[in-house]
């Protein structure tokens, strides 16, 4: 499916000057693979990996944009761009303003933060999971729960050979 943006995902986690903080809401049917993704990487990136759900995704920004030891932050979130659910694709500041719509569920709009990100000459990227549901208490889709299995199976091929 995405098997080798999965590939480039993972080679970015592995690097130790990539921050991860995975989005999203459980509750929300697939808003919730940011979260799920995060939680794998966590595991294996405990210093380095986050959830919006232990602290404000503009609090680890704030606690991490001045640490030398980083100069990229990898955002994890579901992302609708209009394509077949469960598709993943990289974003850089500059394709957010493309899709990102002027309301957004989140305090400080993605935009505003990779802004800020950039001025202080460090690198955001946006890995986006395009939702197929984003229904309240709602199941997972199968092409997100896919994507999930996939990225989990290539994460642990990762550690075996790392």
């Amino acid at each position: 499916m995405c098997n080798s943006l999965i590939g480039t995902c993972l080679d970015l986690a592995a690097s130790p000057a990539t921050l991860m903080i995975g989005m999203g809401n459980m509750d929300r049917s697939d808003d919730g693979a940011g979260l799920k993704i995060a939680e794998k990487l966590k595991a294996r990136f405990p210093e380095r990996a986050f959830l919006e759900s232990e602290k404000s995704v503009e609090g680890l920004v704030f606690d991490f944009i001045e640490n030398p030891a980083f100069d990229t932050i990898l955002f994890i979130d579901a992302v609708n761009f209009g394509e077949e659910p469960g598709t993943v694709r990289l974003f850089t500041a500059e394709d957010i303003p493309k899709f990102q719509p002027a309301v957004s569920t989140h305090k400080v709009p993605m935009s505003l933060l990779m802004d800020l990100i950039v001025q202080k000459n460090k690198k955001p990227l946006l890995l986006g999971i395009q939702p197929g549901s984003v229904k309240l208490m709602g199941e997972m889709s199968e092409a997100v729960k896919e994507l999930l299995s996939d990225f989990e199976f290539f994460l642990s091929r990762k550690q075996g050979t790392g």
